[in-house]
């Protein structure tokens, strides 16, 4: 269940709170619904990962999840997926690679399935499969990252100012900063800047106790609102995103800040009614963008991302084929150890047959070649036989076909 396939007032009431994780792994198993599990849970998904399970398995874990959070069953009907064998691993790449998420190639979602395959893993969650699967995805999203620019171009406005910021002052290291507001969108710039080792943080805000929240999470410091245009000469940059009606930097309140003590000031107004009066862009070594200038940006970034979102797309398929060719090897496994131990078992008991006849004092050379020539009978009196009188299940020509293929007898002939 994801943001695509449900609202938010499904998705919370099957959400995981991180104390519930390991229990939720230890009662899917416990329920035999799989040998390997891998629960994912956030605020826009919570996807459920088996390997092993007994038959058709979408009913069986909807039930098992709405048990688990006591909700009724009909409830996840139209509002989850499922997706199996190669869809699956497709799909799982494609979420840790952030082509599935609201904001497209964002990276935390990474970092998220990480976590949740850390508690997994600890707890034996997962096995062979799945472990084989995450490691499998964790580098094809460092491969996408690498050789696309799926998470180079900004996409919000808050990351557009930041990466406007670092275009035009060259680095942000160093630089002190000035944040007038302490919303929603001011606390993602700040998450943003907090990245780039700047010198020191200043928030100003009409509400004091909003401003000292968000100055102690970045160790900066907390100033009334009033006081903002006083803070100016002493910061490298500006960025206001508050709900007044009216303009909180005046062009006459700045121009007798000056002269500055940093050099030129960047001021991004983030607002709407805009926070700095327009005029203040005139202003020697004063530079002014709005909200338009960064949402260009942002638009561009978008694109820009659903472009590389193709390249990644390509990688994602064509590794996606390499798991699969991996989990299908498995397949094979069990067959190949039972041809073996029947080989085996075959040549024990011709061995012991013919060390009898060396200890008898018989020719070695005579013996052996006896020896070889009853193991090659032994071992192909069965598939001759079933050559020779073809099982329902398989025609002749299946039958020699496989043949040629399992001992190259075709390149032999050639």
């Amino acid at each position: 269940m994801s943001h695509y396939s449900a609202p938010i007032e499904v998705r919370e009431k099957v959400a995981f709170a991180p104390d519930q994780l390991a229990a939720a792994h230890r009662d899917l198993l416990a329920q035999n619904l799989a040998k390997e599990a891998l629960i994912i849970s956030t605020c826009n998904r919570t996807e459920i990962y088996t390997y092993g399970g007994p038959g058709p398995q979408e009913s069986r874990l909807q039930h098992w999840l709405a048990k688990f959070h006591g909700i009724d069953a009909e409830l996840l009907t139209g509002n989850s997926f499922a997706f199996q064998d190669a869809a699956a691993v497709q799909h799982l790449f494609r979420v840790v690679c952030g082509l599935d998420s609201m904001i497209i190639g964002e990276p935390q979602i990474l970092g998220q399935v990480k976590d949740a395959y850390q508690v997994a893993a600890d707890i034996d969650s997962t096995g062979p499969v799945l472990n084989r699967l995450l490691h499998w995805a964790f580098r094809v999203a460092k491969q996408v990252r690498t050789e696309t620019a799926i998470g180079s171009a900004p996409v919000s406005v808050a990351y557009a100012a930041v990466t406007l910021a670092r275009q035009l002052l060259g680095s942000l290291q160093g630089k002190r900063v000035l944040l007038i507001g302490a919303g929603e969108t001011i606390e993602l710039v700040a998450t943003h800047l907090r990245e780039h080792e700047l010198d020191g943080f200043h928030v100003a805000n009409r509400s004091p106790e909003r401003a000292r929240v968000l100055a102690n999470r970045l160790d900066g410091q907390a100033y009334p609102l009033e006081e903002a245009a006083a803070l100016l000469p002493h910061v490298d940059l500006v960025l206001s995103c508050t709900a007044s009606p009216q303009a909180i930097l005046r062009s006459a309140e700045v121009q007798q800040g000056l002269p500055r003590e940093r050099g030129g000031l960047l001021l991004l107004d983030l607002a709407v009614p805009r926070d700095i009066d327009p005029g203040i862009g005139d202003l020697d070594d004063c530079y002014l963008y709005t909200i338009d200038d960064l949402n260009d940006i942002a638009q561009a970034g978008v694109q820009a991302r659903r472009e590389a979102a193709k390249e990644a797309e390509q990688i994602i398929a064509q590794e996606a084929e390499g798991f699969q060719h991996w989990r299908d090897s498995l397949e094979v496994v069990p067959a190949i150890r039972r041809l073996r131990e029947h080989v085996e078992q075959a040549r024990q008991l011709e061995l012991q047959r013919f060390l009898h006849y060396l200890q008898q004092g018989q020719d070695p050379e005579s013996v052996l070649d006896a020896f070889s020539k009853a193991l090659m009978n032994k071992v192909l009196h069965d598939p001759i036989s079933t050559l020779r009188q073809p099982c329902q299940e398989a025609t002749s020509e299946a039958l020699v076909a496989s043949l040629d293929i399992l001992f190259h007898l075709s390149d032999a002939e050639g």
